[in-house]
C-alpha cells in the first residue's frame, strides 16, 4: 500500500492571504478615512459656506449703522449659523473686512477657518486634524432713492403727521451717507424739498425735523409727487451698480391734477393745479407754486394777476377717457389716480423699484398696489420691478406711530436687502 505523504498546500494559502491582508490593510484604511474624514470635511465646509454667507448679508445690511456695529452683527450671525461642535479641534477664526470697489460700491468681506478632527486619519501623525476655509463677499450697490410724502390736511386731523415725522427721519437713518436720496412732498401742490445728492441723510432729517401740524394743509397732488420723482430718479446715474427706488407715503385718495389753460382774457396760457375732493363739493383751482387757493376760474380772485378773469375755459381733458370734461371732484379724482399710474409705470419700465405705503382706513389700496407693482395688484407685470404696498391701518390711534415706524422698517428691510448681492 502506498501512503501519500503530508501537504503543505492549505497552509501556504493561509500564510499568502495574511500576507495580502497586511499589505491591503492600509488602503482599506485610507479609503475608510477619505469616505469618512473627508466626508466630514465636506459638510463642515458646507456649514461653513452657510454661516459666511449669512455674516456678509447681517454685516452688508447693516453697516449704515456703522463698520463696528455692523461687524458685531456679522460675527454673531456667522456664530448662530456655525455653532461649535465635538467635531471641531477648536473654535473657527473669522475675519470680517470692508472696503470698496474701483467704482466705489461697498464690500463686506468674510474668511472664516474651521479645524475639526479626523477618526481615521489621526493615526498619522500629521492628519489628526483637517483645516478647512471658506469665503464670501458682498457688494452693496448704490441707492438712488425718492420719498415721496403726503402733507395733506386730512394728515393733521388723524395722528399722521405726528407719525410721519417720527418714522420717516428713523427710516432714511437706515442707509448710507454714500446713497443718493431726495425729498419731495405734496398737498394742493408738489415741491421737491431736497433735491437728489448723496450724504442727505442730514438734510431730510433736518427737514422732516422743521415739519409741525401747520405744515398738513390742503388737497392730494400725488400724480406731482410722482412726477418730481421721476425728474429726480432721471436726473442722477451714479457709476457702477445702482438700485434706483421711489417710497410713496400717502393717508388718502390723490385727488388733484395740474394743466396749462389757455385763457381767452389777458391771462393767456397759465399754469393751474385743480380739484381737492375726492369726491363730490366744488373744484378748488389752486397756486402750482404755493397751493394757495385762488377760487374760480371765472371771477378776478386775488392774488390772481393779472385780475382778468380766464375766460374761455369751462373744461379739461381727460387723459383716461380721451375727452374734454366738466370740472368736478367726480371726474378730476379718477384723472388724478390715472395720470399718477402712468408716471409709475414710465418709472417701472425704466426699472425704478417703487414701495408705497397707506396709512389709515381711508386710502385707495388697490391704487397703491397699482403704484407699486404688488403681487396682489389686478394689473400686476411679472416683467417690471416687483414692489411691495404696505398699509399702517391703526391710525388715528395710540398706537399710530409705532405702527408707522414698523412699516417704513419694512421697507427699509425690503430696500437694503434688493442692495446686497
Amino acid at each position: 500500500m502506498k501512503f501519500l505523504g503530508h501537504s503543505h498546500h492549505g497552509e501556504n494559502e493561509r500564510g499568502q492571504i495574511l500576507v495580502l491582508l497586511a499589505l491591503v490593510m492600509p488602503i482599506l484604511v485610507l479609503f475608510s478615512a477619505l469616505a469618512v474624514d473627508v466626508g466630514f470635511a465636506y459638510v463642515t465646509k458646507a456649514r461653513l459656506s452657510k454661516a459666511v454667507d449669512a455674516a456678509c448679508l447681517i454685516g452688508m445690511k447693516n453697516l449704515s449703522q456703522g463698520q463696528a456695529t455692523a461687524q458685531t452683527l456679522a460675527l454673531n450671525s456667522f456664530n448662530a449659523n456655525y455653532p461649535t461642535t465635538t467635531l471641531d479641534a477648536s473654535p473657527p477664526v473669522v475675519n470680517i473686512s470692508f472696503s470698496t470697489n474701483a467704482v466705489g460700491s461697498q464690500l463686506i468681506n468674510v474668511n472664516a477657518t474651521a479645524t475639526i478632527r479626523t477618526f481615521f486619519m489621526q493615526y498619522l501623525p500629521q492628519w489628526k486634524t483637517l483645516t478647512v476655509k471658506e469665503s464670501a463677499q458682498a457688494t452693496r450697490a448704490t441707492l438712488v432713492m425718492s420719498l415721496v410724502l403726503d402733507r395733506s390736511g386730512s394728515m393733521k386731523s388723524n395722528g399722521g403727521g405726528t407719525a410721519l415725522i417720527s418714522a420717516a427721519p428713523s427710516f432714511v437713518q437706515d442707509f448710507s451717507t454714500t446713497d443718493y436720496m431726495a425729498m419731495i412732498s405734496f398737498a394742493s401742490n408738489a415741491t421737491v424739498d431736497v433735491a437728489m445728492a448723496n450724504n442727505n441723510i442730514t438734510n431730510i432729517t433736518n427737514k422732516l425735523n422743521g415739519w409741525n401740524q401747520g405744515t398738513f394743509a390742503g388737497g392730494t397732488f400725488g400724480p406731482g409727487g410722482v412726477t418730481f420723482a421721476k425728474t429726480q430718479e432721471d436726473g442722477e446715474n451714479p457709476p457702477g451698480n445702482v438700485v434706483k427706488v421711489m417710497v410713496y407715503f400717502t393717508d388718502g385718495h390723490v385727488n388733484t391734477v395740474q394743466d396749462t389753460f389757455a385763457c381767452t382774457s389777458s391771462w393767456g396760457n397759465t399754469l393751474y393745479n385743480y380739484g381737492g375732493y375726492d369726491s363730490g363739493g366744488s373744484c378748488h383751482f389752486l397756486d402750482p407754486s404755493s397751493g394757495t387757493d385762488w377760487g374760480s376760474l371765472v371771477s378776478g380772485n386775488p392774488p390772481h394777476q393779472p385780475t382778468p378773469n380766464c375766460t374761455g375755459v369751462t373744461t379739461f381733458y381727460s387723459w383716461q377717457n380721451k375727452q374734454q370734461e366738466v370740472f368736478s371732484a367726480n371726474n378730476i379724482a379718477p384723472e388724478a389716480r390715472y395720470r399718477a399710474l402712468q408716471t409709475a409705470n414710465a418709472m417701472l419700465n425704466e426699472g425704478v423699484v417703487i414701495y408705497s405705503i397707506g396709512l389709515g382706513s381711508d386710502i385707495d389700496q388697490t391704487f397703491l398696489k397699482e403704484l407699486a407693482n404688488d403681487p396682489s395688484s389686478p394689473t400686476y407685470d411679472p416683467t417690471l420691478p416687483q414692489g411691495l404696498a404696505v398699509f399702517a391701518p391703526d391710525c388715528p390711534s395710540s398706537t399710530c406711530t409705532q405702527e408707522l415706524n414698523q412699516v417704513f422698517q419694512t421697507i427699509a428691510s425690503k430696500i437694503l436687502l434688493r442692495l446686497t448681492q
